[in-house]
Order: structure tokens, then C-alpha cells, then sequence
């Protein structure tokens, strides 16, 4: 076995040109594949939301928590009259005319907002009734993609707003910019009007009720699914990459065949003298680990520089592809498989030779 190790070896070396081709073709599907999913996890928590027990009514057929609902505030006074314990207002809605310029923006009531909205300080301090207008609280995530800080400026609809504290919720939420509602409605030049109302859940009002002017009663933080608006580009992707690692390991396989081909002789020798057939199956095995090793670093690297030039961009919302070592680990996995599956191949072929046809063919 030594000796196959040692012939393997002098083998891959010697070729190394060939060997460094073979793993550009492993790394091609990796580097894809890592994209993929770090866009598909960025999405994914982008959209996610806190376990929320509220209800929100809403104008029908709309996204009120993100954009498209514009209801009267003196709705407001019919919810109570139903016999709700609270209706809080927010406006919600995304401005700007192109995406460096959006910003996701919430208009909050400052007297009641803390009362149904989670989130932690990271800097500076939260809204309250005294602040000047034109002040605002921001999201950690937009914070970090425009370069913002406590006492820098933010323009929501060509305004300037102060910025007076960073906010962190672990959900779309840090890429939005929180104002007074009365200082988005001036920017939005909306008279008496908001988004949505939050209500208690368990009230006289279910989800899925309706309401007179063309209400509806929907759960807090039902818009998530607004992510499956990325799945068919999504899956398309990732079909091209399935269909590129299915080429890849078509072609690995006539590699290693070819390589353990042009060693044939030496292959034959060592079966002659003893040796069982799987004397090509271990040179073949290092010969792939020699293409698998460096094709999965490849295709890691590559996909780790690209990721910092792709910019996904939604509804205000802007963020990079995530590698965490789940995504890692699952394109390794996909190297793996397109290796293992080239290897199969080329040993089902290899181990078929007999040592004095190869030796004749010489």
C-alpha cells in the first residue's frame, strides 16, 4: 500500500495542472452552493419575527407592516368601542426611490409603543414624547449598512432625522428607522391617517374577522411569507448549480480514469506481483482526495469573497449572503458527493482491467 501511496502521489504532482482543474470543477458547484444558501439564510432571518400574541387590523388585501394599508386614525375609536382593551397606531411603509436610498420606515405613537414593541438599545436612547422633532431610533442592520451612529443624520424622504439611539430586535425590525408618528406623517403627507392598529388577541375581535370600510383582522407578523417572493428565482439557482455539479462529477470521473489509465502499467505491475484490484481503487481514492481537498478550500474562499460584493435587497431590507457552518458544512457535503460519486465511476471501470490486457496495451 505504501507503494500505491507513494505512486499516487508522484502521480498528482506531476500533474498538478491536471489535478488543480479537477478541483476548480469541484469548487464551480461549492462556490454556488455556499451563495445559495447563505442568500437563503439571510432571507430567511431577515423576514423572521418574534412570537407575537397581538393582532393588527389592517386595510384588506395589504401588507400593513410593511406598505399599502392607509386607514383612518379615527378607527381607532370604533375598536374601543368594540370592546377592545387597546388600539395602538403605527405607520409603516418603505421610502426612497432606489435601493441605497430606501429606508423601511415605522412611525410609532411614543407614549405607548414600548407597550407592544420588544427590542433592546445597543446605544444612545429610545424615543419618548420630549424628544425634538425629527428624531429617530435605528435599526442595528441599517445602522451597519449605511455606516450610521448615535449623533449622525439619517434622510427619510430627502429629511434629515437626528439619530438618537441604535435598537436591536433580532428580526426585520433592525432594518427599519423608528420615528413619531406625527413626524412620518408630515414627511408622507398623510393627514389623520396610519397603517395599521394593534390590538389585543383574545378580545372580542378574531383573527380573519372583518370590519366595516374594508378592514381585516390579521396576526401580527402574518407578512413573513413575503420571503416566498425569492423562492422561484431561489430555486431556478439552484437548479443551475444542481445541473453543474452533475456535469462536474461526470467529468471528474473521466479524470481520474484517464489518470489512472496513463498509470496503467504501473498499476499492472503491482497487481501482478500480488496485489488485489483494489490497488486501483486506493490510487484512485488519493488521487480524488488530492482534487477534493483543495476544491472544497476553492470553492469556500471564493464564495466567502464573493459574498462580501452580494447585496440582497427587499423592501428596504439590504444584507449579505450568511455562512454560518451549517451552510459551510452542506456545501462540503455537495463536494463530497460529486467526488465520491466520480470516484465510484472511475474505480467500477478501473477495477475491471485485467493486469495482462493492461500490460499488452503498453
Amino acid at each position: 500500500m505504501i507503494a500505491v501511496l507513494r505512486l499516487a502521489l508522484a502521480d498528482a504532482v506531476a500533474r498538478r495542472a491536471l489535478i488543480l482543474g479537477a478541483a476548480l470543477l469541484v469548487a464551480a458547484p461549492v462556490t454556488g452552493f455556499l451563495l445559495l444558501d447563505g442568500l437563503t439564510r439571510t432571507v430567511d432571518e431577515s423576514f423572521t419575527i418574534v412570537s407575537e400574541t397581538d393582532l393588527i387590523v389592517q386595510e384588506t388585501n395589504s401588507v400593513g407592516e410593511f406598505l399599502g394599508s392607509r386607514i383612518p386614525d379615527s378607527i381607532a375609536d370604533d375598536l374601543l368601542e368594540l370592546g377592545v382593551s387597546f388600539a395602538i397606531p403605527e405607520i409603516h411603509t418603505v421610502t426612497g426611490t432606489a435601493p441605497d436610498t430606501a429606508v423601511l420606515l415605522r412611525g410609532v405613537d411614543p407614549l405607548r409603543y414600548r407597550s407592544i414593541s420588544t427590542f433592546e438599545m445597543v446605544s444612545g436612547a429610545a424615543l419618548s414624547p420630549d424628544d425634538p422633532t425629527r428624531s429617530a431610533m435605528v435599526g442595528v442592520d441599517l445602522a451597519a449598512s449605511r455606516g450610521l451612529s448615535v449623533g449622525d443624520q439619517i434622510a427619510i424622504r430627502g429629511r434629515p432625522f437626528d439619530i438618537i439611539g441604535l435598537f436591536e430586535v433580532g428580526t426585520y425590525s433592525d432594518h427599519e428607522a423608528w420615528v413619531t408618528i406625527s413626524d412620518a406623517r408630515e414627511i408622507l403627507g398623510w393627514d389623520a391617517e396610519v397603517s395599521l392598529f394593534v390590538i389585543p388577541a383574545g378580545g372580542p375581535l378574531s383573527e380573519g374577522d372583518t370590519l366595516p370600510g374594508s378592514l381585516t383582522v390579521v396576526a401580527r407578523g402574518a407578512f413573513a411569507e413575503i420571503n416566498d417572493e425569492w423562492d422561484p428565482i431561489i430555486g431556478l439557482t439552484r437548479l443551475a448549480a444542481i445541473s453543474l455539479a452533475v456535469a462536474a462529477s461526470i467529468v471528474l470521473a473521466a479524470v481520474l480514469w484517464r489518470m489512472a489509465w496513463l498509470r496503467r502499467r504501473d498499476l499492472a505491475v503491482l497487481r501482478a506481483v500480488g496485489m488485489n484490484r483494489w490497488v486501483s481503487a486506493a490510487f484512485l481514492s488519493i488521487q480524488a482526495a488530492a482534487v477534493a481537498v483543495p476544491g472544497i478550500a476553492i470553492g469556500v474562499g471564493a464564495a466567502l469573497l464573493a459574498g462580501r460584493f452580494v447585496v440582497i435587497e427587499s423592501f428596504g431590507i439590504q444584507g449579505h449572503p450568511e455562512f454560518d457552518l451549517i451552510v459551510i458544512l452542506r456545501s462540503m457535503a455537495v463536494a463530497l458527493s460529486i467526488v465520491v460519486a466520480a470516484l465510484a465511476a472511475a474505480t467500477a471501470r478501473a477495477i475491471r482491467a485485467r493486469p495482462a490486457a493492461l500490460l499488452r496495451r503498453w
